[in-house]
């Protein structure tokens, strides 16, 4: 992510909220009948008009970042004024054209567009659906030629926001030496406005252009035109998918408010699950376009000179991305907010109907959804397995460092370390497997890692591990996923251990850290109990104080590998008389103990991923108590979060994906439109799971911790895995339907993995309906959720 001040950010977004609250934006949107010009240079003067135009140029230079602050807020307010169409597409293209030699037009109009003194339009399209500037524009297209030292053009362009009531347009016209660009002033003889107002009100207009003679001095630019053009269209996409993400996230706390008050059958509207799950979802498609434009538009900053400047394309996939997704959070949100008001949402002077105007106006100004996401189908490259293997190979080295400064080395020579490392060491047929691995298949992993002192990312060095930083971490664990490292029996370092270190006793952590270390010891989890699996709270499985022993009598379930384990850590009940919470201990086991026995589970993969383990009186010292008594339901809860972040990386949903293009490929299904249309949408999908992974690995990564919030990732995460894996599953034919360890055809495809580990991955680590329930409550601040 580029370096961002994220402080600055902030003030400015709270001095743009302060500066529209002083006046009662929703009411001046029902009633505008244009840009208000005293307002206009009001917004000037708070320097929102010259916030993206570089200091060189005469404006702020603050960058994107902070006018998409301010156009959301605008955007949360109901602001009238197009801020996009008369603040941004302008201001974008006139800095990006290089001023006409002995011309002073281009920085007179730039300077009189920061200042308010002067509204501007960009008048470039010529037909609906239209995208790009260079795309054919039919009979309708503006014409150019030279006529006695001026210009005359000639043509209609079409859907020229603002309209009406401007001072003129920047118009782009086709001649023999190209794409030039005018400013045609507003009333110039042969220019016909033809005016009409917008879904929300937003004054746009039509251009007939007849014979309409041009100065000399009039013209701004003949080369490299289209792509300023375009490059001013994807910026205003962006910032328009800000006000969209605004107005959505207003129109939902407005919801939230309503529901709240407002009751039915005796009870708050906010406390039928129903209508809570909905909100989740329209909430998760804000999240998720907000995250899309943030990772939009630290990419596209992150450039510090032309060699490592995005390139045109890779600034069109994005802002369609973004767009679409925009689009589509803007109208579910506004939609499901008339819905969720009942009668009075869909009448007009209910504030909903402003915000559902606004997100139709928006969403299909500069290209709605469907083409935006067509557009990133073709344009975005096809993923593909991982290419530096073979750069890996020529690198291997026979020994790799048991201890460096880890933190200190650059991030990208650590990552190179560790794909050396893996393709040096790990084994290539375990390379990628689509189901969990038995102690006896990967247990030369586990020992080759821990002969190596790397079994420990997260561990202190004092106690035996590599002691990485967060952001080490998180290098280390997308490394190995990318390379396709399958995961180990892990649940003792990446839950026990921690717990351990943190609130275990010395002689705890002498007996028990080495075991996991060296793989003597391979523990499991023992939290779930067949009537206590989202709600752990609810457990039953009781231990009872006999002396210095804890007897233990009940069930655990849904134990992972819990078969090949010889130690449990467990949840206990300790106390009846007390809250559910607060009666829960937690307990370390040998699974060797008299009374204990185990079933293994075979899932519907066919795989005995999972077990039962019965304890039946089994006496447990009480030195194997991690904590004080009573007080597990508090450890228990320490590493949620984090293995809720794993739950969400975006790892298997790019996999999938790889394999969906695999056999597409074969099949030749990407020369179907219908197929390709649903790939886009899916691809789109991965790509905001990838970005909205991102923000919270940054978090992890500073060293925050993590919030409530990160239960939409896990959501969207599993249930993007799932879509991908239906799509495989379809496309494969008669191969969806084979023995699950079966491939497709002759490849390594296992068509039915990606659905089925989706399935499973949906209830896993709190089911995907509890992760709504707990973001109802502990962020929409639904009542009665």
């Amino acid at each position: 992510m580029s370096n961002v001040d994220h402080a600055l950010i902030e003030e400015i977004r709270d001095s743009a909220r302060d500066f529209l609250s002083r006046r009662d934006q929703r009411q001046r949107k029902r009633t505008a009948c244009g840009i208000d010009r005293d307002y206009w240079r009001d917004i000037a003067d708070v320097g929102w008009l010259g916030m993206s135009v570089p200091e060189s140029s005469g404006g702020l230079g603050l960058g994107w970042h902070a006018m998409a602050a301010v156009i959301e807020e605008a955007g949360r307010a109901q602001l009238p004024e197009p801020l996009v169409g008369a603040g941004v597409l302008a201001a974008t293209l006139l800095t990006r054209i290089d001023a006409m030699p002995g011309s002073a037009l281009r920085d007179t109009l730039l300077q009189d567009l920061c200042t308010g003194a002067r509204i501007i339009g960009l008048a470039w399209q010529e037909t609906e659906g239209q995208l790009e500037a260079g795309e054919a524009a039919g009979v309708f297209g503006v014409s150019v030629t030279v006529r006695e030292g001026a210009f005359v053009l000639n043509g209609e362009k079409r859907h020229v926001i603002p309209g009406d009531g401007v001072d003129g347009w920047l118009v782009t016209a086709d001649g023999e030496q190209g794409t030039a660009l005018f400013y045609l002033e507003a009333g110039a003889p042969g220019l016909t406005v033809r005016p009409h107002a917008r879904a929300d009100g937003t004054p746009a207009c039509h251009l007939s252009i007849e014979s309409a003679v041009v100065p000399a001095q009039a013209l701004l630019a003949q080369q490299g035109v289209l792509d300023a053009v375009d490059d001013a269209l994807d910026y205003g996409r962006l910032m328009q998918s800000a006000e969209m993400i605004g107005l959505a996230r207003q129109v939902l706390a407005d919801t939230v408010a309503y529901l709240n008050t407002r009751r039915q059958f005796g009870k708050p509207l906010s406390s039928f699950q129903a209508l809570q799950h909905r909100l989740v979802d329209a909430v998760m498609q804000v999240e998720l376009a907000a995250s899309s434009l943030q990772d939009a538009l630290s990419t596209l900053s992150d450039a510090s000179d032309a060699v490592t400047a995005p390139t045109a394309t890779t600034r069109k996939v994005l802002a369609s991305r973004v767009k679409a997704r925009a689009a589509r959070a803007g109208l579910e949100a506004s939609r499901l907010a008339i819905q969720l008001h009942g009668a009075i949402g869909y009448t007009e002077e209910c504030d909903v109907s402003l915000y559902f105007r606004n997100a139709l106006h928006l969403s299909a100004w500069l290209g709605n959804a469907t083409a935006h996401r067509q557009r990133y189908g073709a344009l975005a490259d096809a993923p593909s397995p991982p290419s530096d293997d073979a750069q890996a190979q020529d690198e291997v080295q026979a020994e790799f460092p048991r201890d460096a400064d880890w933190n200190a080395m650059p991030e990208d020579d650590f990552r190179a370390l560790l794909r050396r490392f893996f393709h040096a060491r790990y084994p290539a047929h375990l390379r990628h497997v689509p189901w969990r691995l038995h102690w006896g298949d990967i247990k030369d992993w586990y020992y080759t890692l821990s002969r190596q002192g790397w079994i420990a990312p997260s561990w202190p060095r004092e106690h035996g591990g590599m002691a990485l930083s967060p952001a080490r971490q998180i290098a280390f664990i997308e490394e190995a996923e990318r390379y396709g490292v399958a995961r180990a029996p892990d649940q003792g370092l990446v839950m026990l251990g921690p717990i351990l270190i943190r609130y275990g006793t010395d002689e705890q952590r002498a007996r028990f850290l080495p075991g996991i270390l060296s793989g003597e010891a391979v523990w499991a989890q023992g939290y779930s109990e067949p009537d206590a699996g989202s709600d752990l709270a609810a457990l039953r499985c009781e231990a009872v104080m006999d002396g210095s022993d804890l007897i233990v009598t009940g069930q655990k379930t849904w134990s992972t590998l819990a078969q090949d384990a010889t130690h449990m850590f467990m949840l206990v009940r300790t106390d009846k008389t007390v809250k559910k919470q607060a009666g829960i201990s937690f307990l370390l086991v040998d699974l060797a103990s008299p009374g204990i026995s185990r079933r293994p589970i075979r899932t519907l993969s066919g795989h005995e991923e999972f077990c039962e383990v019965f304890f039946d009186q089994v006496r447990v010292p009480r030195a194997n108590l991690v904590g004080e008594l009573n007080a597990g339901w508090g450890i228990a809860k320490a590493l949620l979060g984090f293995e809720r972040l794993f739950s969400g990386s975006p790892k298997h949903a790019s996999h999938a994906l790889q394999q969906i293009f695999g056999v597409a490929r074969q099949r030749g299904l990407l020369a179907d439109p219908a197929f390709t249309d649903r790939l886009a949408e899916l691809r789109l999908d991965t790509a905001d799971l990838t970005a909205m992974y991102r923000v919270f690995a940054d978090m992890v990564r500073a060293g925050r911790p993590l919030p409530p919030e990160l239960s939409l990732l896990k959501i969207w995460a599993t249930e993007t895995h799932e879509r991908l894996g239906a799509l495989l599953i379809q496309i494969a034919e008669e191969y969806g339907g084979v023995e699950m360890r079966l491939g497709y055809g002759h490849g390594g495809v296992h068509a039915l993995a990606p659905y089925v580990n989706a399935l499973a991955a949906t209830i896993f680590s709190g089911t995907n309906e509890i992760q709504r329930n707990i973001y109802a409550k502990q962020v929409l601040g639904l009542d009665g959720a």
